[in-house]
């Protein structure tokens, strides 16, 4: 079934306020994927399965196997432990084209 434009809008915008919350009480997600994010009743937007989260004042190296292939930041890709909540950003722009195409 395909979304409607409006319905994409309302959910990475959604999303992206639940990331902007999350960043500015000092923890990334790490592992957002279409499976992590729910959609309820009402177009509730929720985010769900926090087990990679981590702190963002908690010191690297962190491990590189983190999040599903498809929506890793290119740091991540590229072996490097020491990345921080942009990787969380990267991984919702993923989604949104997805959600798009």
């Amino acid at each position: 079934m395909a979304l409607t434009e409006d319905e994409i809008k309302h959910i990475v915008h959604s999303t992206l306020c639940a990331l902007e919350y999350m960043h500015k009480h000092g923890y990334f997600h790490r592992d957002l994927k279409p499976e992590n994010i729910m959609v309820c009743k009402g177009n509730m937007v929720r985010l769900c399965d926090f087990g990679l989260a981590r702190e963002i004042r908690s010191r690297p190296p962190y491990t590189d196997y983190v999040s599903t292939r498809w929506y890793r930041a290119p740091e991540i890709l590229l072996k490097s432990t020491t990345y921080n909540s942009p990787v969380d950003i990267f991984a919702i722009g993923c989604i949104m084209a997805e959600l798009y195409l």
